[in-house]
């Protein structure tokens, strides 16, 4: 009986490579994401800080220019802490996006682990019955003699 040779080895290394590709997008996804999370927590941990400052300013006596400042100054923190949401949703739609890739590419090599276990089952089983088949001419030719000496 000859080697078993799968016919779509070459499509198998193609989706496991596909499969592989797909994961290290996943993982500098994630990584993106959580960088994004911590830069929105820095933002937001300022934004708290610009706001008791503001408010402990208040219980004193009453600069103008300090409040104009301060004003300015968390309006700016607004707004960059705005602009970090809306990077942290474009990094959550991203990583769902490449966990979506990656779940895909993951069923295309399960499919070809199945075929080639399909396959690998159908060789073994033509090789059971081709050495059956040999058993059985054995054991044919061992009784043909047996038949002639014995009559």
């Amino acid at each position: 009986m000859s080697r078993f040779r799968f016919t779509l080895k070459s499509v198998a290394v193609v989706r496991a490579h596909k499969e592989l590709l797909a994961r290290e997008a996943l993982a500098a996804a994630t990584r993106a994401r959580a960088e994004a999370q911590a830069r929105l927590g820095a933002a937001t941990l300022r934004l708290v800080e610009l706001e008791r400052l503001r408010s402990e300013g208040r219980t004193g006596r009453f600069r103008p220019a300090d409040e104009i400042a301060f004003f300015l100054a968390y309006r700016r923190e607004c707004a960059a802490e705005a602009e970090l949401r809306k990077q942290m949703a474009a990094a959550v739609s991203e990583t769902e996006a490449r966990r979506a890739a990656c779940v895909e590419a993951n069923r295309e090599v399960k499919v070809m682990d199945r075929l080639e276990a399909s396959a690998f089952l159908a060789h073994r089983t033509a090789g059971f019955r081709a050495e059956q088949a040999e058993f059985d001419e054995i054991a044919g030719r061992r009784s043909s003699r047996y038949n002639q000496a014995n009559p």
